[in-house]
């Protein structure tokens, strides 16, 4: 990730999304429907998991909570939602690093789980590969995005609007059907496809055959 982008999101505090959800009925409505959606999607690990783009650990508790995995791993580029991360989940191993680079070994995880974090990078696709190099084979790898829609991109208009330390942080725009092909070129195969939030919000559930 650039040395820009990496600056902006260490400028997001590590308590954001819990503080949100705590004070905010918009961002409590919000992270609902995320984690409902999500659940549906998801099935217990018996073995180890990873949450790319992790942060302070907040979805990486939820996940945990669905899959019951064995080892959780997790990663992300700024330090202080790592050291709250590891804080939280004091089992997890939590690293900051680069997703486009990812430091595992091949066929390493059971399941991936990469929530609203193509957005933020440079290079989705570069993202995508390294997933499909680190999760075994006929396992799964669970990605979140928000699509382009009109309605989303009004709210996200109108959101950095009131907290401008979010300006510039989607550097990327996923229109139709752009992430499957993406998933594809990458190696994966695309096993199941979910909208959600008025369609402001998909997942994609994609297997390494």
């Amino acid at each position: 990730m650039s040395k820009k982008l990496t600056e902006i999101h260490e400028n997001v505090s590590p308590d954001h999304y819990d503080t949100g959800i705590k004070n905010n009925i918009f961002q409590r409505v919000w992270h609902f429907t995320r984690f409902r959606a999500l659940s549906k999607m998801t099935e217990p690990v018996d073995g180890t998991i990873l949450d790319i783009g992790c942060h302070s650990g907040l979805c990486t508790e939820k996940i945990m909570s669905w899959t019951h995995p064995r080892e959780v791993y997790g990663i992300d580029i700024s330090p202080k939602a790592i050291e709250k991360a590891k804080r939280r989940i004091k089992a997890g191993k939590f690293v900051i690093g680069d997703a486009q680079d990812l430091p595992y070994e091949g066929d390493f995880f059971d399941a991936i789980f990469c929530l609203e974090m193509l957005e933020h990078v440079d290079f989705p696709e570069q993202v995508l590969s390294q997933i499909h190099r680190v999760v075994k084979k006929g396992k799964c790898a669970l990605i979140l995005i928000p699509t382009d829609n009109l309605l989303f991109r009004t709210i996200w208009f109108l959101w950095n609007i009131r907290h401008p330390v979010w300006k510039h942080v989607h550097v990327q725009s996923f229109k139709e059907e752009v992430l499957e092909k993406m998933a594809e070129e990458a190696g994966f195969k695309v096993e199941r496809v979910e909208k959600f939030n008025f369609g402001m919000l998909k997942i994609v559930k994609l297997i390494k055959p």
